[in-house]
């Protein structure tokens, strides 16, 4: 009893200083898509066409082929896009979070949409910015958004093509860089 005593004491004080600080209280936050991947503001989000199942679900009809790729608001305004000249197979891309004349776009929802010969497949992202964690404004509650961007990932079907996102990969090896493990005696 004396430790709930103790734990309600200190919930006080840091609402009261945080009340001393001017903090405006936690904003409610605005409606989220039913699902989406979060990423970091400033974090590469890479990015493919995903086809499974294609011999078993679609032998007959062509595969798709990539013709290009939009990033876009919730809104439907397109913030970023690029055409391929040329129909290609489907690959990985990447998405700096940057708008068409290379700003840093602000935090909130965007669709990541690739245009294909057979349709267009989309995904939704989260772009989470590391200083929306106030701890004294947001506690107790800070724990359920200030250490990590949460997503709500989509299902996918077995036989439709979709829009796979991921974290790029950050750290490469360089050639000819190795480990070597030596089990045994040396000799000197």
């Amino acid at each position: 009893m004396k430790r709930l005593a103790v734990l309600a004491l200190a919930i006080g004080a840091l609402g009261g200083l945080a009340a001393a600080q001017g903090c405006v209280p936690c904003a409610t936050p605005a409606p989220e898509p039913s699902c989406f991947t979060a990423f970091w503001q400033g974090e590469d989000i890479c990015f493919e066409l995903v086809v499974p199942w294609y011999f078993w679900c679609s032998c007959c009809y062509p595969k798709p082929q990539v013709t290009g790729w939009r990033v876009m608001t919730l809104e439907g305004n397109v913030v970023y896009q690029e055409t391929f000249p040329a129909p290609v197979a489907p690959g990985r891309w990447v998405w700096k979070q940057v708008d068409a004349q290379g700003n840093p776009v602000a935090p909130g929802y965007y669709k990541i949409v690739v245009s294909a010969t057979t349709g267009e497949y989309e995904n939704t992202v989260k772009i989470v910015a590391r200083q929306d964690c106030c701890l004294p404004c947001c506690f107790p509650f800070f724990f359920l958004g200030c250490f990590g961007a949460w997503s709500k990932p989509c299902a996918v079907s077995w036989c439709t093509p979709y829009v796979k996102l991921y974290r790029c990969p950050t750290c490469v090896a360089p050639r000819g860089c190795g480990v070597t493990i030596y089990l045994g005696t040396t000799n000197p």
